[in-house]
């Protein structure tokens, strides 16, 4: 996506700017409705956390699947050509490779000495937002709410046969005040309803709404999902598994030449990930995390608004 230049409404056009939909206004609601639509994994004193969580613990899809193809790749090209490598030669042979399995150099890129876990926080409080910057850093950092421009951009996806827009809201700090300069940015992807998503940042910064809906319940922070204790689970509960759905078993065991390179990837990318380290001033602006029992000491229904389940989109 292109996040660089200046974040102006003249410069930031979507006749200028590839796959831009809009720009959002903070004074302007986005959506007639808000939800967090499931992107809430924390809740503080101080803040709210979207998209928390491990990044690696079952990582390394795109990688596999790029190595596979690229393997494949080499193998039939000599076959459909009725010639072998030793003809074409070595350096035909990498381009192929490469050329096919392009998709796992990508993958590497992104999935290997990548970051724990990528949440951004909404510091209503201290009018902050803390993020993992993405690009060459990758590390923590934070900028002020009034320097934050949010737009929607949308890409296309899926397959060769069935091809949809995906929506992404795509966060650009500014330099300044009187510097438009774009000197970061931030990307919530694939995301169903942005103007939703937005309405509800926006709401909770800006309006002092609710961090959750009415009915909600604060997302609970379970522990990190970790490969080699599903598989040891899995062997306790084979025989049983078997029993309740032996056609699910029957293809899973139909993948086992494909999940094995994957078990080897993810383990590579588990080993190479970076832990993001948060500064304890950051920890500190947050705030505890919010429970229920602070939810029924809030008698003025400032963590939660009275009520059913609310029909907004969550």
């Amino acid at each position: 996506m292109n996040v660089s230049g200046q974040s102006t409404d003249e410069a930031r056009q979507e006749s200028l700017i590839g796959n831009l939909v809009s720009r959002y206004r903070k004074d302007v609601p986005g959506s007639h409705q808000a939800g967090h639509q499931g992107r809430l994994t924390g809740v503080y004193q101080n803040a709210i956390e979207l998209d928390g969580g491990s990044l690696v613990s079952a990582g390394g899809y795109v990688t596999t699947f790029g190595l596979i193809a690229g393997l494949i790749a080499a193998y039939v090209f000599p076959i459909l050509n009725k010639t072998t490598w030793a003809e074409l030669g070595f350096g035909l042979m990498l381009f192929s490779f490469f050329s096919f399995g392009s998709v796992f150099l990508i993958g590497a890129y992104f999935e290997l000495f990548s970051p724990s876990e990528a949440p951004i926080y909404f510091d209503r409080l201290n009018r902050r937002v803390y993020f993992v910057e993405q690009g060459k850093k990758r590390s923590p950092c934070w900028a002020d709410w009034s320097l934050i421009d949010v737009e929607h951009h949308a890409t296309m996806g899926g397959s060769p046969t069935s091809l949809r827009r995906i929506h992404h809201l795509v966060f650009l700090v500014r330099n300044s005040a009187n510097d438009p300069t774009i000197m970061a940015s931030y990307v919530i992807s694939n995301v169903e309803f942005p103007g939703a998503l937005w309405e509800y940042i926006r709401r909770y910064m800006d309006d002092d709404a609710p961090p959750l809906l009415a009915g909600e319940a604060p997302p609970l922070k379970g522990g990190k999902f970790d490969m080699i204790e599903a598989l040891k689970q899995r062997k306790k509960n084979y025989w049983k598994d078997w029993r309740e759905a032996p056609f699910t078993q029957f293809w899973q065991h139909l993948c086992i030449p494909l999940f094995i390179p994957f078990f080897f990837v993810n383990r590579l990318v588990v080993w190479t990930a970076r832990t993001v380290h948060w500064p304890q001033e950051v920890k500190d602006a947050l705030g505890a995390p919010i429970t229920e029992e602070d939810l029924n000491a809030d008698s003025t229904h400032k963590l939660r608004p009275e009520g059913d389940a609310a029909k907004e989109i969550v």
